[in-house]
């Protein structure tokens, strides 16, 4: 099922709801949908649709996952639309669905990456080498952690010398888990490179 984004809306439409405020409309409109008025359901889904666009831009970089997802959210919409009910305010109702998809995008994205962080940090010490050229190499990289940016080399010794989880390092921190994610990919990123490099 696909909604039509940003579907023109009829002129009557203004001069119909001219003295309602806007967050009324919604509100209005869903009642109207909920009854049987395709129409207003149509100009709903419209205005719903740039809400929740401009909503997702300041939370999702990818302009690909930010237009799935806002189709994902409008299908929720569509399917627990009987849920809705007419005495309270349209807006939180809306937001409540949103947030709720996206913090599951957020529990997705951020796993992916932390799986990632990790085949990264581990590949770089190659199971496939002999014990002595393992340690040469892990040697290596410790001293390579030690000539990292302060923030880099802070995590990255945190999360692989000290052993603690990207949880404890951003308690400890005091900055978010995807922060330290990202600045950890950084991290594993200048050794790689540099490993690269010298070879």
């Amino acid at each position: 099922m696909s909604f039509l984004l940003y579907q023109k809306i009829p002129n009557s439409f203004y001069s119909k709801y001219l003295m309602i405020q806007d967050k009324d409309i919604y509100t209005q409109l869903m009642i109207e949908a909920q009854s049987g008025s395709s129409e207003s359901y149509h100009i709903l889904l419209s205005r719903v649709s740039v809400t929740l666009s401009k909503f997702l831009s300041r939370r999702i970089f990818s302009v690909d996952d930010r237009e799935d997802l806002l189709q994902e959210i409008l299908i929720a919409i569509h399917n627990s639309r009987h849920t809705y009910l007419p005495s309270k305010p349209f807006h939180p109702w809306m937001y409540a669905i949103a947030k709720n998809l996206l913090f599951k995008y957020y529990k997705k994205i951020n796993k992916q990456y932390s799986q990632l962080v990790d085949i990264e940090m581990n590949q770089l010490v190659s199971p496939n080498e002999s014990s002595s050229d393992g340690r040469e190499k892990v040697e290596k990289i410790l001293l390579l952690i030690q000539g990292l940016p302060r923030k880099q080399k802070e995590i990255v010794s945190m999360l692989k010398i000290q052993g603690l989880s990207v949880k404890e390092v951003s308690l400890k921190l005091r900055i978010s888990e995807s922060n330290v994610r990202v600045i950890a990919h950084r991290g594993y990123q200048t050794i790689r490179l540099r490993i690269t490099n010298e070879n």
